[in-house]
């Protein structure tokens, strides 16, 4: 039997919220030793329209947390924010996928970076959503923006080793409550593009195509050489801190060709759908150009980061799964990126 993804669906939390608008609520919050011009070029160049947050970021739960003119929330106020919101944001990207009612589950993987507590959100989720109590649970956790890759591997690998079993994947990403108004552009970009969003698929093995269609065909994953100090999420006092180098897409970019090559398998790339992560507008440049991609090709992650910016494990689901609203069939190509530096890929084939 082949595995298949059966089901897709995301959820963007609360009104979409203009990115000018989170700009100046930035600007008024910057650390000391932050120019406010630079916040407002980098907001210019994010290629984000309008975010969602989980949080009322521009009333009353943003100024709580993220107080003018006072120190900003610790980690243990921005967990039990992660605790109080992620599951309620999840279970409307499941029933999103699952409109009609969720089908029995037996394996449950999560993943997520922007929340570290325990129980974790694979049980919160097991309560939220009347799950088996022999559910078998994996968590993925602080593999950023790639994680649903593996997630969709792991669910994969589950179904085929057990028949008759049904894999639910979550990706839910809080990024919001891990905003740092710099004054390194680490901070500044990470609060310039980041947004909240969670997505959901169901993954079973069937000898015949249903539901969403989608077959899996192959992955690639590879880790770039001495590039570990080019993006990093580390724990702290007040949340979770990025690292951002400047030129990360110029490191990944020389070993992009021979893993797309790996990916596609003799497939040409002009006869692939596309669904590569927006990690931000000059990585989808410096992709397009390295792949020699059509100048149209990436324009659905583009949208993508435009309507909801970056949702990190979340989002590559989210586009799959809008994708899949519309009518085709053939293969798509899915890549996303994140700190190792790592790029995973995926191959899936829609069958009609």
């Amino acid at each position: 039997m082949d595995a298949w993804i059966t089901h897709l669906g995301h959820a963007l939390p609360g009104p979409p919220l203009p990115q000018a608008a989170i700009t100046a609520w930035i600007e008024r919050r910057l650390a000391p030793g932050a120019d406010p011009e630079r916040l407002r070029r980098i907001s210019d160049r994010s290629g984000v329209a309008v975010r969602h947050a989980t949080i009322d970021l521009l009333g009353a739960e943003g100024d709580a947390l993220y107080p003018v003119g006072a120190a900003h929330a610790d980690a243990y106020q921005r967990s039990r924010a992660f605790t109080q919101h992620a599951p309620t944001l999840a279970v409307a990207a499941v029933h999103a996928a699952c409109p009609d009612g969720l089908p029995t589950i037996t394996h449950l993987i999560v993943a997520t970076c922007t929340g570290a507590v325990a129980p974790g959100l694979d049980h919160l989720l097991v309560e939220a959503l009347a799950l088996p109590r022999s559910v078998r649970r994996t968590m993925i956790t602080f593999m950023g923006c790639y994680a649903a890759m593996p997630a969709l591997r792991a669910a994969r690998n589950a179904v085929l080793a057990n028949p008759g079993t049904r894999a639910l994947v979550v990706c839910c990403e809080l990024s919001s409550l891990h905003l740092h108004a710099g004054p390194d552009d680490d901070a500044l970009v990470a609060a310039c593009l980041f947004a909240d969003g969670a997505a959901a698929a169901v993954v079973e093995a069937s000898d015949t195509p249903h539901g969403a269609r989608l077959r899996f065909s192959r992955d690639v994953c590879a880790v770039i050489p001495d590039s570990a100090d080019q993006m990093a999420w580390s724990a702290a006092a007040d949340g979770f801190r990025l690292r951002l180098a400047p030129g990360i897409s110029r490191v990944l970019a020389p070993a992009l060709p021979g893993l797309t090559d790996e990916l596609l398998g003799g497939i040409r790339r002009d006869d692939v759908r596309w669904c590569v992560h927006p990690g931000g507008p000059r990585i989808l440049d410096d992709i397009e150009h390295v792949l020699k991609l059509s100048t149209d090709a990436l324009a659905a992650s583009r949208s993508a980061l435009r309507q909801g910016g970056n949702r990190s494990s979340a989002t590559v689901l989210a586009m799959l799964a809008d994708q899949c609203q519309q009518p085709w069939s053939g293969p798509l190509a899915m890549y996303a990126f994140g700190p190792g530096l790592t790029a995973e890929g995926l191959l899936l084939e829609r069958i009609t």
